[in-house]
């Protein structure tokens, strides 16, 4: 049985997201989600970027770095 050539795969555009997760986290009697997303850039290089909301308000917007890795999140 011949298995088809997946030749067609295009490379994501710009800007495009490539893999999200979120999760919440408790720090005393807070609770705050923490989001990580990887964003493909030009020229194939994908950025690790997370966030996090209190309360679905942004405390802290978009920002590059890999946070998921530390919360047992594996988006890779």
């Amino acid at each position: 049985m011949d298995i088809p050539a997946n030749d067609d795969q295009q490379e994501p555009e710009p800007g495009s997201i490539i893999k999200h997760a979120s999760m919440t986290t408790r720090i005393h009697r807070t609770i705050y989600t923490l989001e990580s997303r990887i964003v493909q850039q030009g020229s194939g290089v994908q950025r690790s970027e997370y966030r996090v909301l209190l309360e679905r308000n942004v405390i802290k917007d978009w920002t590059e770095g890999d946070v998921a890795q530390y919360f047992g999140l594996d988006i890779y």
